[in-house]
């Protein structure tokens, strides 16, 4: 059982980190950081994609579901973030999506293109 918020975030991102690799996801950065923001998990799909994950963990839902606190300015931050990852790696020439990986205690639920770049 987690003992605070950090420890229950990180709880959750190697929950969703256990998810993708069991899902034949290759995980290329964890919490990679920028002056604009974060990304809890940059991986590759098995079709290509570079995928920008944001972990929501949550233990109820009483405050709603953890995707609903990726809203649209949180959306920005990972997609400048983002972007500068794919120029830093020289990736114009990848595919890539934005997905939110939601773990509300032990449930994990994947949601694939929860948000788009344009």
């Amino acid at each position: 059982m987690p003992v605070n918020k950090y420890e229950a975030g990180q709880q959750g991102q190697a929950q969703a980190e256990n998810h993708l690799i069991s899902a034949g996801y290759k995980i290329l950065a964890k919490n990679y950081r920028t002056r604009t923001g974060e990304i809890d998990l940059i991986a590759r799909g098995g079709d290509g994609y570079i995928v920008f994950i944001e972990v929501k963990y949550r233990t109820s839902i009483n405050y709603g579901s953890p995707a609903e606190a990726v809203n649209a300015r949180k959306q920005q931050k990972i997609i400048r973030t983002a972007l500068f990852y794919i120029s830093q790696n020289r990736l114009n020439n990848h595919d890539f999506r934005f997905d939110v990986i939601e773990v509300l205690g032990t449930e994990v639920n994947h949601i694939e293109n929860a948000f788009g770049a344009g």
